[in-house]
């Protein structure tokens, strides 16, 4: 693919899964980019993340990335438990179109190693405060006055994006979901001090394990892999020990004592959460948002992507292989567009690709809600019989899709029933699902 002329410059705010593999399509496309970190050094926490197969298969344009990734992936039997620790299905290999189990601190490091080796700049500044844009720039201005423009900022910051003023004008409405989650990661090595656990469930005899703990309203996750062991607890919020942030830390002793109030667990399981070394435990506040559909600025300079355009509860079981999908996506619609109209086409790409992408991650969000509800609903009988019940793997339109090619091959339409007014269908999503616009009052009630 030629480079591109001129050359384009893009901000992408934020060193995160999302933002790093952004600055390697940018790049890959033909783009400048630079990466823009608040922190001097980028400490990724938590577990683990399910990456789907849709990203991976965009990882192979990165052959180092791809390698990584697989050596470093877990290859885990899945057992789903009752909450006292009665096997009540599996063990169930996990298929592949479900994706791969990776440490996210990890795959945050291969990220960065592969930006880092490909030339692509990544600078420590004073955090964003505010998002720009002028009509043929974006913008960001930092904590200590300082002002920077490029052809394209994007928005790839978390959550908590300053970017939502200049993208809507207000900042997200939140809701409290009622829920948390503990997250967790620590040496198996360290995990296998503990007898019922090296006795029963020791890599070297079981392989890697996923069990999910499923209770009445809460749920919880253990992992077991050769390096590293996860567990992860999702429960009914306390608001004196949970943020939403990644820096949030609480003691074992303090996380056990939330756990036993909700009931009698799996002995294992508890053993886990009582082994696990100090300041390792993220207690992240479960925090809703209704769907957004507008992920890019009036002028088109500003464009959101990752949690920032879109967050998802855990149990969507999608939200980092969305984010990738979003860092696939629109570099790709950036290059149809420039190679069109130069750098004139570039609010023309980021509202295309917002187009192409909403239906899709609409859907999926919508899938968190209700699978979170089904686990604690379930028939256990039911599931004895068909473990599927249970399984979050998914459907084939999600697994089948490919972000590259689908904006490659359906950017011209798009863009002409933008600028015509005609209403453009996608098909990145079931077959007979028609979009409409939910909130949180509506997933709660059923409704959607």
């Amino acid at each position: 693919m030629g480079s591109a002329e001129p050359r384009i410059e893009i901000l992408i705010v934020g060193a995160g899964l999302a933002g790093l593999f952004c600055a390697l399509e940018c790049k890959r496309r033909g783009f400048a980019p630079i990466v823009l970190e608040s922190r001097d050094v980028v400490q990724s926490v938590g577990d683990f993340i399910t990456i789907g197969p849709t990203a991976i298969r965009a990882f192979k344009n990165w052959p180092t990335l791809y390698d990584a990734f697989h050596k470093a992936a877990y290859d885990t039997n899945v057992y789903y438990h009752k909450q006292h620790g009665e096997v009540g299905a599996g063990p169930r290999k996990v298929n592949e179109s479900f994706g791969w189990n990776i440490i996210r601190p990890d795959l945050h490091k291969m990220l960065m190693d592969t930006v880092l080796a490909n030339g692509i700049g990544v600078r420590y500044l004073q955090h964003v405060v505010e998002f720009l844009e002028t009509p043929d720039k974006g913008g960001v201005k930092l904590s200590d006055g300082e002002i920077l423009y490029a052809d394209l900022v994007i928005a790839a910051d978390g959550i908590r994006s300053k970017s939502w003023m200049v993208v809507t004008g207000e900042e997200p409405k939140t809701y409290s979901s009622g829920s948390a989650i503990f997250r967790c990661a620590y040496p198996t090595s360290h995990a296998m001090t503990i007898p019922s656990l090296r006795e029963n469930w020791d890599t070297s005899t079981h392989g890697e394990t996923m069990h999910f703990f499923l209770g009445s309203v809460s749920h919880g996750i253990m992992l077991i892999g050769k390096e590293k062991t996860c567990w992860g607890w999702m429960h009914r919020d306390d608001e004196t020990t949970s943020v939403e942030s990644w820096s949030a830390k609480l003691s074992s002793e303090t996380a056990l004592q939330q756990l036993d109030g909700d009931g009698e667990w799996s002995p294992e399981y508890r053993a886990v959460v009582d082994a696990t070394p100090p300041n390792s435990i993220i207690h992240w506040r479960l925090v809703w948002r209704d769907l957004h559909k507008d992920w890019v600025s009036p002028k088109g300079r500003v464009v959101q992507i990752g949690d920032a355009a879109h967050a998802f509860l855990p149990t969507s079981v999608n939200g980092g292989t969305q984010a990738f999908e979003d860092a696939v996506s629109l570099p790709c619609c950036l290059r149809m567009a420039i190679d069109q109209k130069g750098l004139d086409g570039i609010p023309t790409a980021t509202k295309v690709h917002n187009t192409l992408r909403l239906d899709r991650v609409s859907f999926i969000q919508q899938l968190g809600f209700k699978r979170r509800n089904a686990y604690y609903n379930l028939d256990w009988e039911a599931v004895k019989k068909d473990p599927s019940l249970v399984a979050s793997e998914p459907a084939k339109w999600q697994y089948e899709h490919d972000p590259e090619k689908y904006a490659a091959t359906r950017f011209e339409e798009c863009r002409n029933c933008l600028e015509t007014g005609k209403a453009f269908k996608n098909t990145n999503v079931p077959e007979h699902y028609t979009f409409e616009p939910w909130t949180v009052k509506d997933m709660e009630a059923g409704t959607k």
